[in-house]
């Protein structure tokens, strides 16, 4: 029985061990097949939303109407997060991704019809965001555990990397695209190109080879239930840490995009697409943190670290006095992000036993999308009242701040240990101690659901 299926806790997770070649991603098919597919269906996907977002403000010219539109698919998401956890357990997560595909491409397809027959209405749209968030509650844990089993433990951190990798991506094609192709198509034809772009993606699971996939085992006769899954997560001292980094970063540091907004649009205005020129640079950084993340391992102190270099790093952010000021921080700021992100989704999934994987990921997506809906309601009230600069600086400010203290009481009741390693360059190291005391304490019967 390896370390893992013991209930150990690694601190360090890479794509091989030392002295052996690793593997390559995109070597086989499957791999190939189901990456071509997430970057035409994602390009589609976020063409569609800026599109959308525009058709909205331009039918409804009220900004109420636009942020509920944008933000119906987040309530959704959190609403049914935890169901869409219990399937990826229960069915096999190429069947459910199927099933979610070809939803959002039928609700595209009646999306582009009303479009093209002018029958589009504010509420029309008000429902579809509420569809599509729904069923991405569903398909987002099994997409995470799918892609597990498309590359193997052995690659999941590279390929978490790639696919935070062509999100970024995708949303600056996509964001490129929009405006041309409402020009040249209407809206209508845009939304119908979306449809299509789930073809791919459902061409892409109907041609992987089921037999070449790294199959999760399951136990027979069991039932997958949430309150097992909660009770999971709070007696692993690693997934109960990453979970509290999660939902302090996206409390207090996932707001930043819409601050942004704020700030370029309240002090920046005579810079034409100032607020389009720094998601950009984030992006661009976000290449990097890939990069980064795929030439390197990921530890449990490489989270934390990166926690507290980003809350840093929001802090220079609220400080600097210029758009190229704002472009030098913001390009490791999108490093650092990936970096967390990529290392977040990797860890939590490898330090989890299979059954369990899908339960645990929705947890961890609701708590992520529950703290940074709460937190940019939040962020967006102290920017109206102190600025968007002081909003910047204090969450910023709340990231650094908990990060530190939460290793501080944990190091002082000895849960973790810091070392300082020097080997090529010195380094600090952070790692869980082998035997955690208290609730932390592993019982044998912790793989078996209750």
């Amino acid at each position: 029985m390896t370390e893992r299926e013991k209930g150990g806790t690694p601190d360090r997770v890479g794509d091989a061990a030392p002295g052996v070649h690793a593997p390559k991603l995109l070597v086989s098919r499957n791999q190939r097949l189901y990456y071509a597919g997430l970057i035409v269906s994602q390009t589609g996907t976020n063409t569609q939303l800026v599109a959308l977002g525009w058709y909205t403000y331009q039918r409804s010219h009220d900004a109420f109407v636009l942020g509920f539109v944008t933000a119906a698919p987040i309530f959704t998401m959190v609403l049914f997060s935890q169901v869409g956890g219990l399937a990826a357990d229960r069915f096999p997560p190429r069947r459910v991704l199927l099933c979610t595909h070809s939803l959002l491409a039928l609700v595209a397809l009646l999306l582009g019809l009303l479009s093209c027959s002018g029958s589009l209405e504010v509420w029309h749209l008000v429902a579809s965001s509420l569809c599509v968030g729904s069923i991405n509650a569903i398909g987002l844990p099994a997409e995470q555990v799918f892609v597990s089993e498309v590359a193997g433990d052995s690659l999941l951190t590279r390929a978490v990397t790639l696919n935070n990798v062509i999100l970024n991506l995708s949303l600056v094609v996509g964001s490129s695209l929009a405006g041309p192709l409402i020009g040249a198509v209407g809206l209508g034809g845009v939304v119908l190109l979306n449809g299509l772009s789930y073809l791919a993606m459902f061409t892409a699971l109907l041609l992987i080879r089921p037999a070449q996939l790294h199959v999760r085992p399951r136990r027979a006769g069991a039932r997958p239930r949430v309150r097992s899954a909660w009770g999971y997560v709070w007696r692993s001292p690693s997934l109960t840490l990453l979970l509290l980094v999660i939902g302090t970063v996206g409390l207090f540091g996932a707001s930043l995009p819409s601050l942004l907004l704020l700030l370029t649009a309240g002090e920046l205005t005579e810079e034409a697409g100032a607020y389009g020129i720094l998601l950009a640079v984030i992006s661009v950084g976000s290449l990097i943190g890939g990069w980064l993340t795929w030439r390197t391992d990921v530890s449990l102190g490489t989270v934390l670290m990166s926690s507290l270099l980003l809350g840093f790093l929001e802090l220079g952010t609220a400080a600097m006095p210029s758009l190229l000021a704002l472009g030098l921080v913001l390009l490791p700021v999108g490093a650092v992000s990936l970096v967390l992100r990529a290392g977040i989704l990797s860890l939590a999934q490898l330090q989890t036993l299979a059954e369990f994987r899908g339960r645990v990921v929705a947890i961890f997506q609701l708590v992520y999308r529950a703290c940074w809906f709460l937190g940019t309601l939040v962020a967006t009230w102290a920017a109206q009242t102190w600025g968007p600069r002081m909003a910047i600086a204090v969450g910023g400010a709340a990231v650094t701040s908990v990060v530190a203290a939460i290793i501080l009481v944990m190091t002082v009741f000895r849960a973790m240990s810091v070392s300082l390693v020097v080997r090529r360059l010195p380094r600090v190291s952070l790692a869980l101690t082998p035997d955690p005391a208290g609730r932390h304490r592993r019982p044998p019967h912790m793989a078996a659901d209750s």
